[in-house]
């Protein structure tokens, strides 16, 4: 028998995953998933304040993605079975997460600070978009504060966490649980599996609440992104107006993704909640082995994961919108980059699915099905890269800095008869120097210049 916490015991748990009972293993791959998610967003806050420390939109965006990147890893304790030892540590994450989500709510209602909303002008005073990246925070920790102090104490305002221990032979009635507040009791073991454990939330109504109403929010973001792009986009001949219109449109793209992934999922559990009734995951502890107990863990599972996608994809859109015309590069990074996440996730998606699949029809041999999908995944990769480029390209059109955009206007003169004389690339060359611009970027610059050109000709 594997040791719990070993290697063999991460093989196991992944490949016992059956999708109706043994959901252990995707909780797993979810949290890796989730600490990887983490370290990206945070990557890009960074990149984004490093940028323009100085500037009040740079910090509130960097501040949004630590935040956004915080409340992807909800489940990190799934990577680990830990014992029950850990529930303090989890009723104080869960404080720090319930925050975020209150302060991720607060935030999408303040981007009208920099991108003007119809009736809420007074949001653009200096007075209050200088310091929301620090006032928000603050609103947010005093409000948490506040209610936990009314509830009681922790458990009272968002209840409490529990360990459940299934040991070996293990079944009905058989589970040791722990629980935070110290009331322990027992619950139910499926013997199939057994030994293993799980820490496991209970909800009240407030956490439920803190936990749907940012991706509700959302929605009144995407409205007010939408709101903003039109109004900015009036006046052509104001650069920054144009610029600060662009911004919007992608802002507004990265709250459609994230109300897309999110909002499916949701409407998703509430439908399952209707049908079978409301699932509290303090509810596993006496779960049977039936057939509606399944559903709940898909609704689950693609909520959490639709969450990772959702903050993948807004730091990418939030990212481009802030650092496109300040980093060199940073906009054809961001396509890249997005490109082979989506790649990489349709193929596992696929490989899954096929795996699977082959697994019920043929009673094992799942990974002849992976393989079977596999193969031509990477054979055809180039076509479906091409395809995946071409989308990625018009959520995120190309764009450039102050110097690129000097470097291009010097390119375009010399390219006025088509051909660039030896004195013309010297000068080019000087050009390109004194912007601080290197070979691979004049060259990138100079073949979307040529393509850019062809393109219009033929047309």
């Amino acid at each position: 028998m594997a040791e719990s916490g070993s290697f063999a015991w991460y093989i196991k748990t992944i490949g016992d995953i059956d999708f109706e009972y043994a959901w252990g293993g995707v909780g797993i791959i979810h949290a890796f998933l989730s600490i990887l998610t983490l370290i990206f967003l945070f990557t890009l806050a960074t990149m984004i304040f490093r940028a323009r420390p100085e500037s009040p939109e740079n910090r509130f965006m960097s501040l949004m993605l630590y935040v956004e990147g915080l409340k992807t890893i909800v489940m990190w304790y799934a990577i680990y079975p830990f014992g029950p030892e850990i529930l303090p540590v989890m009723q104080n994450w869960r404080v720090v997460f319930y925050t975020m989500s209150l302060l991720s709510i607060l935030m999408y209602l303040s981007l009208s600070s920099f991108y003007p909303v119809k009736f809420l002008k007074f949001m653009t005073k200096d007075s209050i978009k200088n310091n929301l990246y620090w006032a928000l925070p603050a609103i947010s920790i005093g409000l948490m504060a506040l209610i936990i102090t009314a509830s009681g104490g922790v458990h009272g305002a968002i209840n409490g966490s529990l360990h459940v221990e299934c040991p070996d032979g293990a079944g009905d009635g058989d589970a040791i649980v722990e629980s935070s507040d110290g009331e322990d009791s027992t619950g139910n073991c499926i013997n199939k599996w057994t030994p293993y454990s799980y820490v496991i939330m209970e909800q009240s109504d407030l956490a439920r609440f803190l936990l749907m109403s940012p991706v509700l929010t959302a929605f009144i973001a995407l409205a007010f992104m939408r709101n903003a792009q039109k109004s900015l986009s009036v006046d052509e001949d104001d650069e920054d107006a144009v610029q600060k219109s662009t911004e919007a449109r992608a802002l507004f793209i990265g709250f459609a993704g994230k109300t897309f992934f999110q909002g499916i999922t949701l409407f998703l559990m509430i439908y399952i909640s209707a049908v079978y009734g409301q699932f509290n995951a303090a509810d596993m502890i006496e779960m049977d082995v039936n057939d509606s107990m399944k559903y709940y863990f898909f609704a689950l599972y693609a909520w959490l994961f639709a969450s990772l996608f959702a903050g993948l994809f807004e730091g990418t859109m939030f990212t481009y919108a802030i650092l496109k015309n300040d980093v060199l590069g940073i906009d054809e990074t961001l396509r890249k980059t997005f490109s082979t996440a989506i790649f990489a996730t349709l193929g596992a998606i696929a490989f899954l699915v096929a795996s699977e699949l082959v697994e019920s029809l043929v009673g094992g041999s799942g990974w002849i099905g992976g393989v079977l999908i596999g193969a031509p995944l990477i054979v055809l990769r180039k076509p479906i890269f091409s395809v995946i480029n071409g989308f990625s390209n018009r959520l995120m059109p190309e764009s450039f800095t102050t110097a690129e955009r000097t470097y291009l206007e010097a390119y375009e003169l010399a390219m006025e008869d088509l051909i660039v004389t030896e004195e013309e690339r010297k000068f080019l060359q000087l050009q390109a120097k004194t912007l601080g611009l290197d070979a691979n970027r004049i060259s990138h610059l100079e073949a979307w210049y040529d393509a850019t050109l062809a393109s219009s000709e033929e047309e």
